[in-house]
């Protein structure tokens, strides 16, 4: 009987503990492939900003309205899901696309973002660098190479005539961006001697208008947003010249999600003709085709 007894506990163990892996997995995995098709949607997290997406009205929190060339270009790859696959537009602040558990960014750690763990977001695609801190926490499919633009008011175009000239200036950028893990490096070097200083922004477009108003001296965004907010928006903003290596621009996954991944690879791969969706996208919002922009990121030095 004892024995009868021991067994029943110890299959009740076993059942207990294979639950609980169960739904610690559950926790740690974003949906499938399958998953996504079975619920005829994809959950698109966007940081409305500047060559990346617009939310209306401005203060939403829900139910916004979104429109701009990351929009289309994720609707133009969820339509290669299935025709009744449908993107779900969800506005997310910059910042939480790295967030663990407890609502924090640990540079240094290992972990999926709880936003695609949850299975609230299936991707980021609001172009993100891929750099060594975010790759211990997502994996990349990269969109487009680019360069970090120097942005200053193009009455200042005088001062600002290589990357010394930034030693000791303001700049105003996101926290948490590319933008201001590379001024983070150069302080802690080449500018060791005389910092650059911070002025914090919420949106690179905020960041721009900061300089704009002479809140800061300059601050930087990618290539693709240099040539977006030149020719629609600010016409007193100026490139003074580019710095950083070139990066890896692109859409952000789970790491276990491969399917997922492979799918928009697939997307990207079969977009590179000049007469693709992808391109006339390009073109309507940025005066050029994806291809003539890699091209030109690949000449500059």
């Amino acid at each position: 009987m004892k024995n009868i007894q021991h067994l029943m506990k110890l299959v009740f163990l076993t059942g207990m503990i294979a639950l609980l892996g169960m739904v610690r997995v559950g926790n740690v995995q974003a949906r499938s492939l399958e998953a996504i098709r079975a619920s005829k949607e994809i959950r698109v997290c966007i940081t409305p900003d500047l060559s990346v997406a617009t939310a209306e009205p401005a203060d939403c929190n829900e139910n916004c309205v979104f429109s701009g060339p990351v929009c289309e270009e994720v609707s133009a790859f969820a339509e290669t899901l299935g025709s009744d696959i449908k993107p779900r537009f969800i506005k997310i602040e910059w910042d939480e696309q790295f967030y663990n558990k407890e609502g924090k960014t640990v540079y240094e750690a290992e972990y999926s973002p709880e936003l695609l763990a949850s299975g609230k977001c299936d991707i980021f695609p609001s172009n993100l660098t891929k750099n060594e801190w975010r790759s211990k926490k997502m994996d990349f499919v990269t969109v487009f190479p680019s360069r970090m633009m120097v942005i200053i008011h193009k009455s200042k175009k005088a001062a600002f005539k290589t990357a010394a000239d930034l030693s000791g200036k303001c700049v105003s950028v996101v926290l948490n961006t590319s933008y201001y893990t590379w001024i983070q490096e150069q302080n802690q070097t080449v500018y060791q001697k005389n910092l650059v200083k911070f002025e914090f922004a919420h949106s690179d477009e905020e960041a721009t208008e900061y300089v704009m108003a002479g809140k800061a001296d300059f601050t930087l965004i990618d290539a693709d947003k240099a040539i977006w907010i030149i020719r629609n928006k600010l016409k007193d903003a100026a490139v003074a010249f580019p710095v950083g290596h070139t990066d890896e621009i692109g859409w952000a996954f789970c790491k276990d999600d491969k399917d997922l991944q492979a799918a928009v690879q697939k997307f990207f791969d079969e977009n590179r003709s000049d007469a693709s969706v992808l391109n006339r996208i390009w073109e309507k919002y940025f005066g050029l085709t994806l291809n003539k922009f890699i091209s030109i990121i690949r000449a500059t030095k």
